[in-house]
């Protein structure tokens, strides 16, 4: 037990001694400063990441979106997957809408989005609020559409489709 003591103390003396007369403080405050550098920058990219998310507003931009994501969790989406998406957005978007230039910005806001927990928690209020709860089923349904593509849904789509499913159906 003197031993253990005996080595301790040599360890708090010899840092005493070096942050008193070797800089140490120096050395720490430089560690916290790119530590909280490091914090700061990361919360900005994610804020610089989310833009194309907080800038939706149409409900169908938000449903296109939730799908592209739902498609990405087996990775980079299939022609096959592609060509589900863009179907099940021909029977929500408007007739006069040009498609194929929301599918452009549906598709770059799901690849720039952080996670999909912030894409839910800033998608879900748009489609609560634009949604009646058939609207919802249907839009539930078109999840699963998207998730069965290429022998059915994974677990993680399964996952994703239910939060995406309970996150509309909360009232906020």
């Amino acid at each position: 037990m003197p031993i253990i003591a005996a080595v301790f103390g040599a360890l708090v003396a010899g840092l005493v001694y070096w942050i008193k007369y070797g800089n140490g403080m120096e050395h720490i405050d430089n560690a916290v400063r790119d530590w909280r550098g490091t914090r700061r920058r990361m919360a900005s990219e994610r804020q610089i990441r989310s833009a194309p998310l907080r800038s939706l507003r149409h409900p169908a931009d938000a449903a296109g979106v939730l799908m592209e994501m739902v498609a990405r969790l087996r990775g980079v989406p299939t022609p096959e997957q592609e060509t589900v998406i863009t179907a099940q957005m021909r029977g929500i978007v408007e007739a006069g809408d040009d498609l194929d230039a929301r599918m452009v910005f549906v598709r770059h806001a799901a690849a720039q989005a952080p996670d999909t927990t912030l894409a839910i928690k800033v998608l879900a209020p748009i489609l609560h609020d634009a949604l009646s709860f058939a609207e919802r089923d249907h839009f539930a349904d078109m999840l699963r559409t998207v998730a069965e593509v290429h022998q059915g849904p994974t677990e993680a789509q399964e996952r994703l489709i239910d939060e995406i499913v309970r996150a509309v159906a909360e009232d906020r």
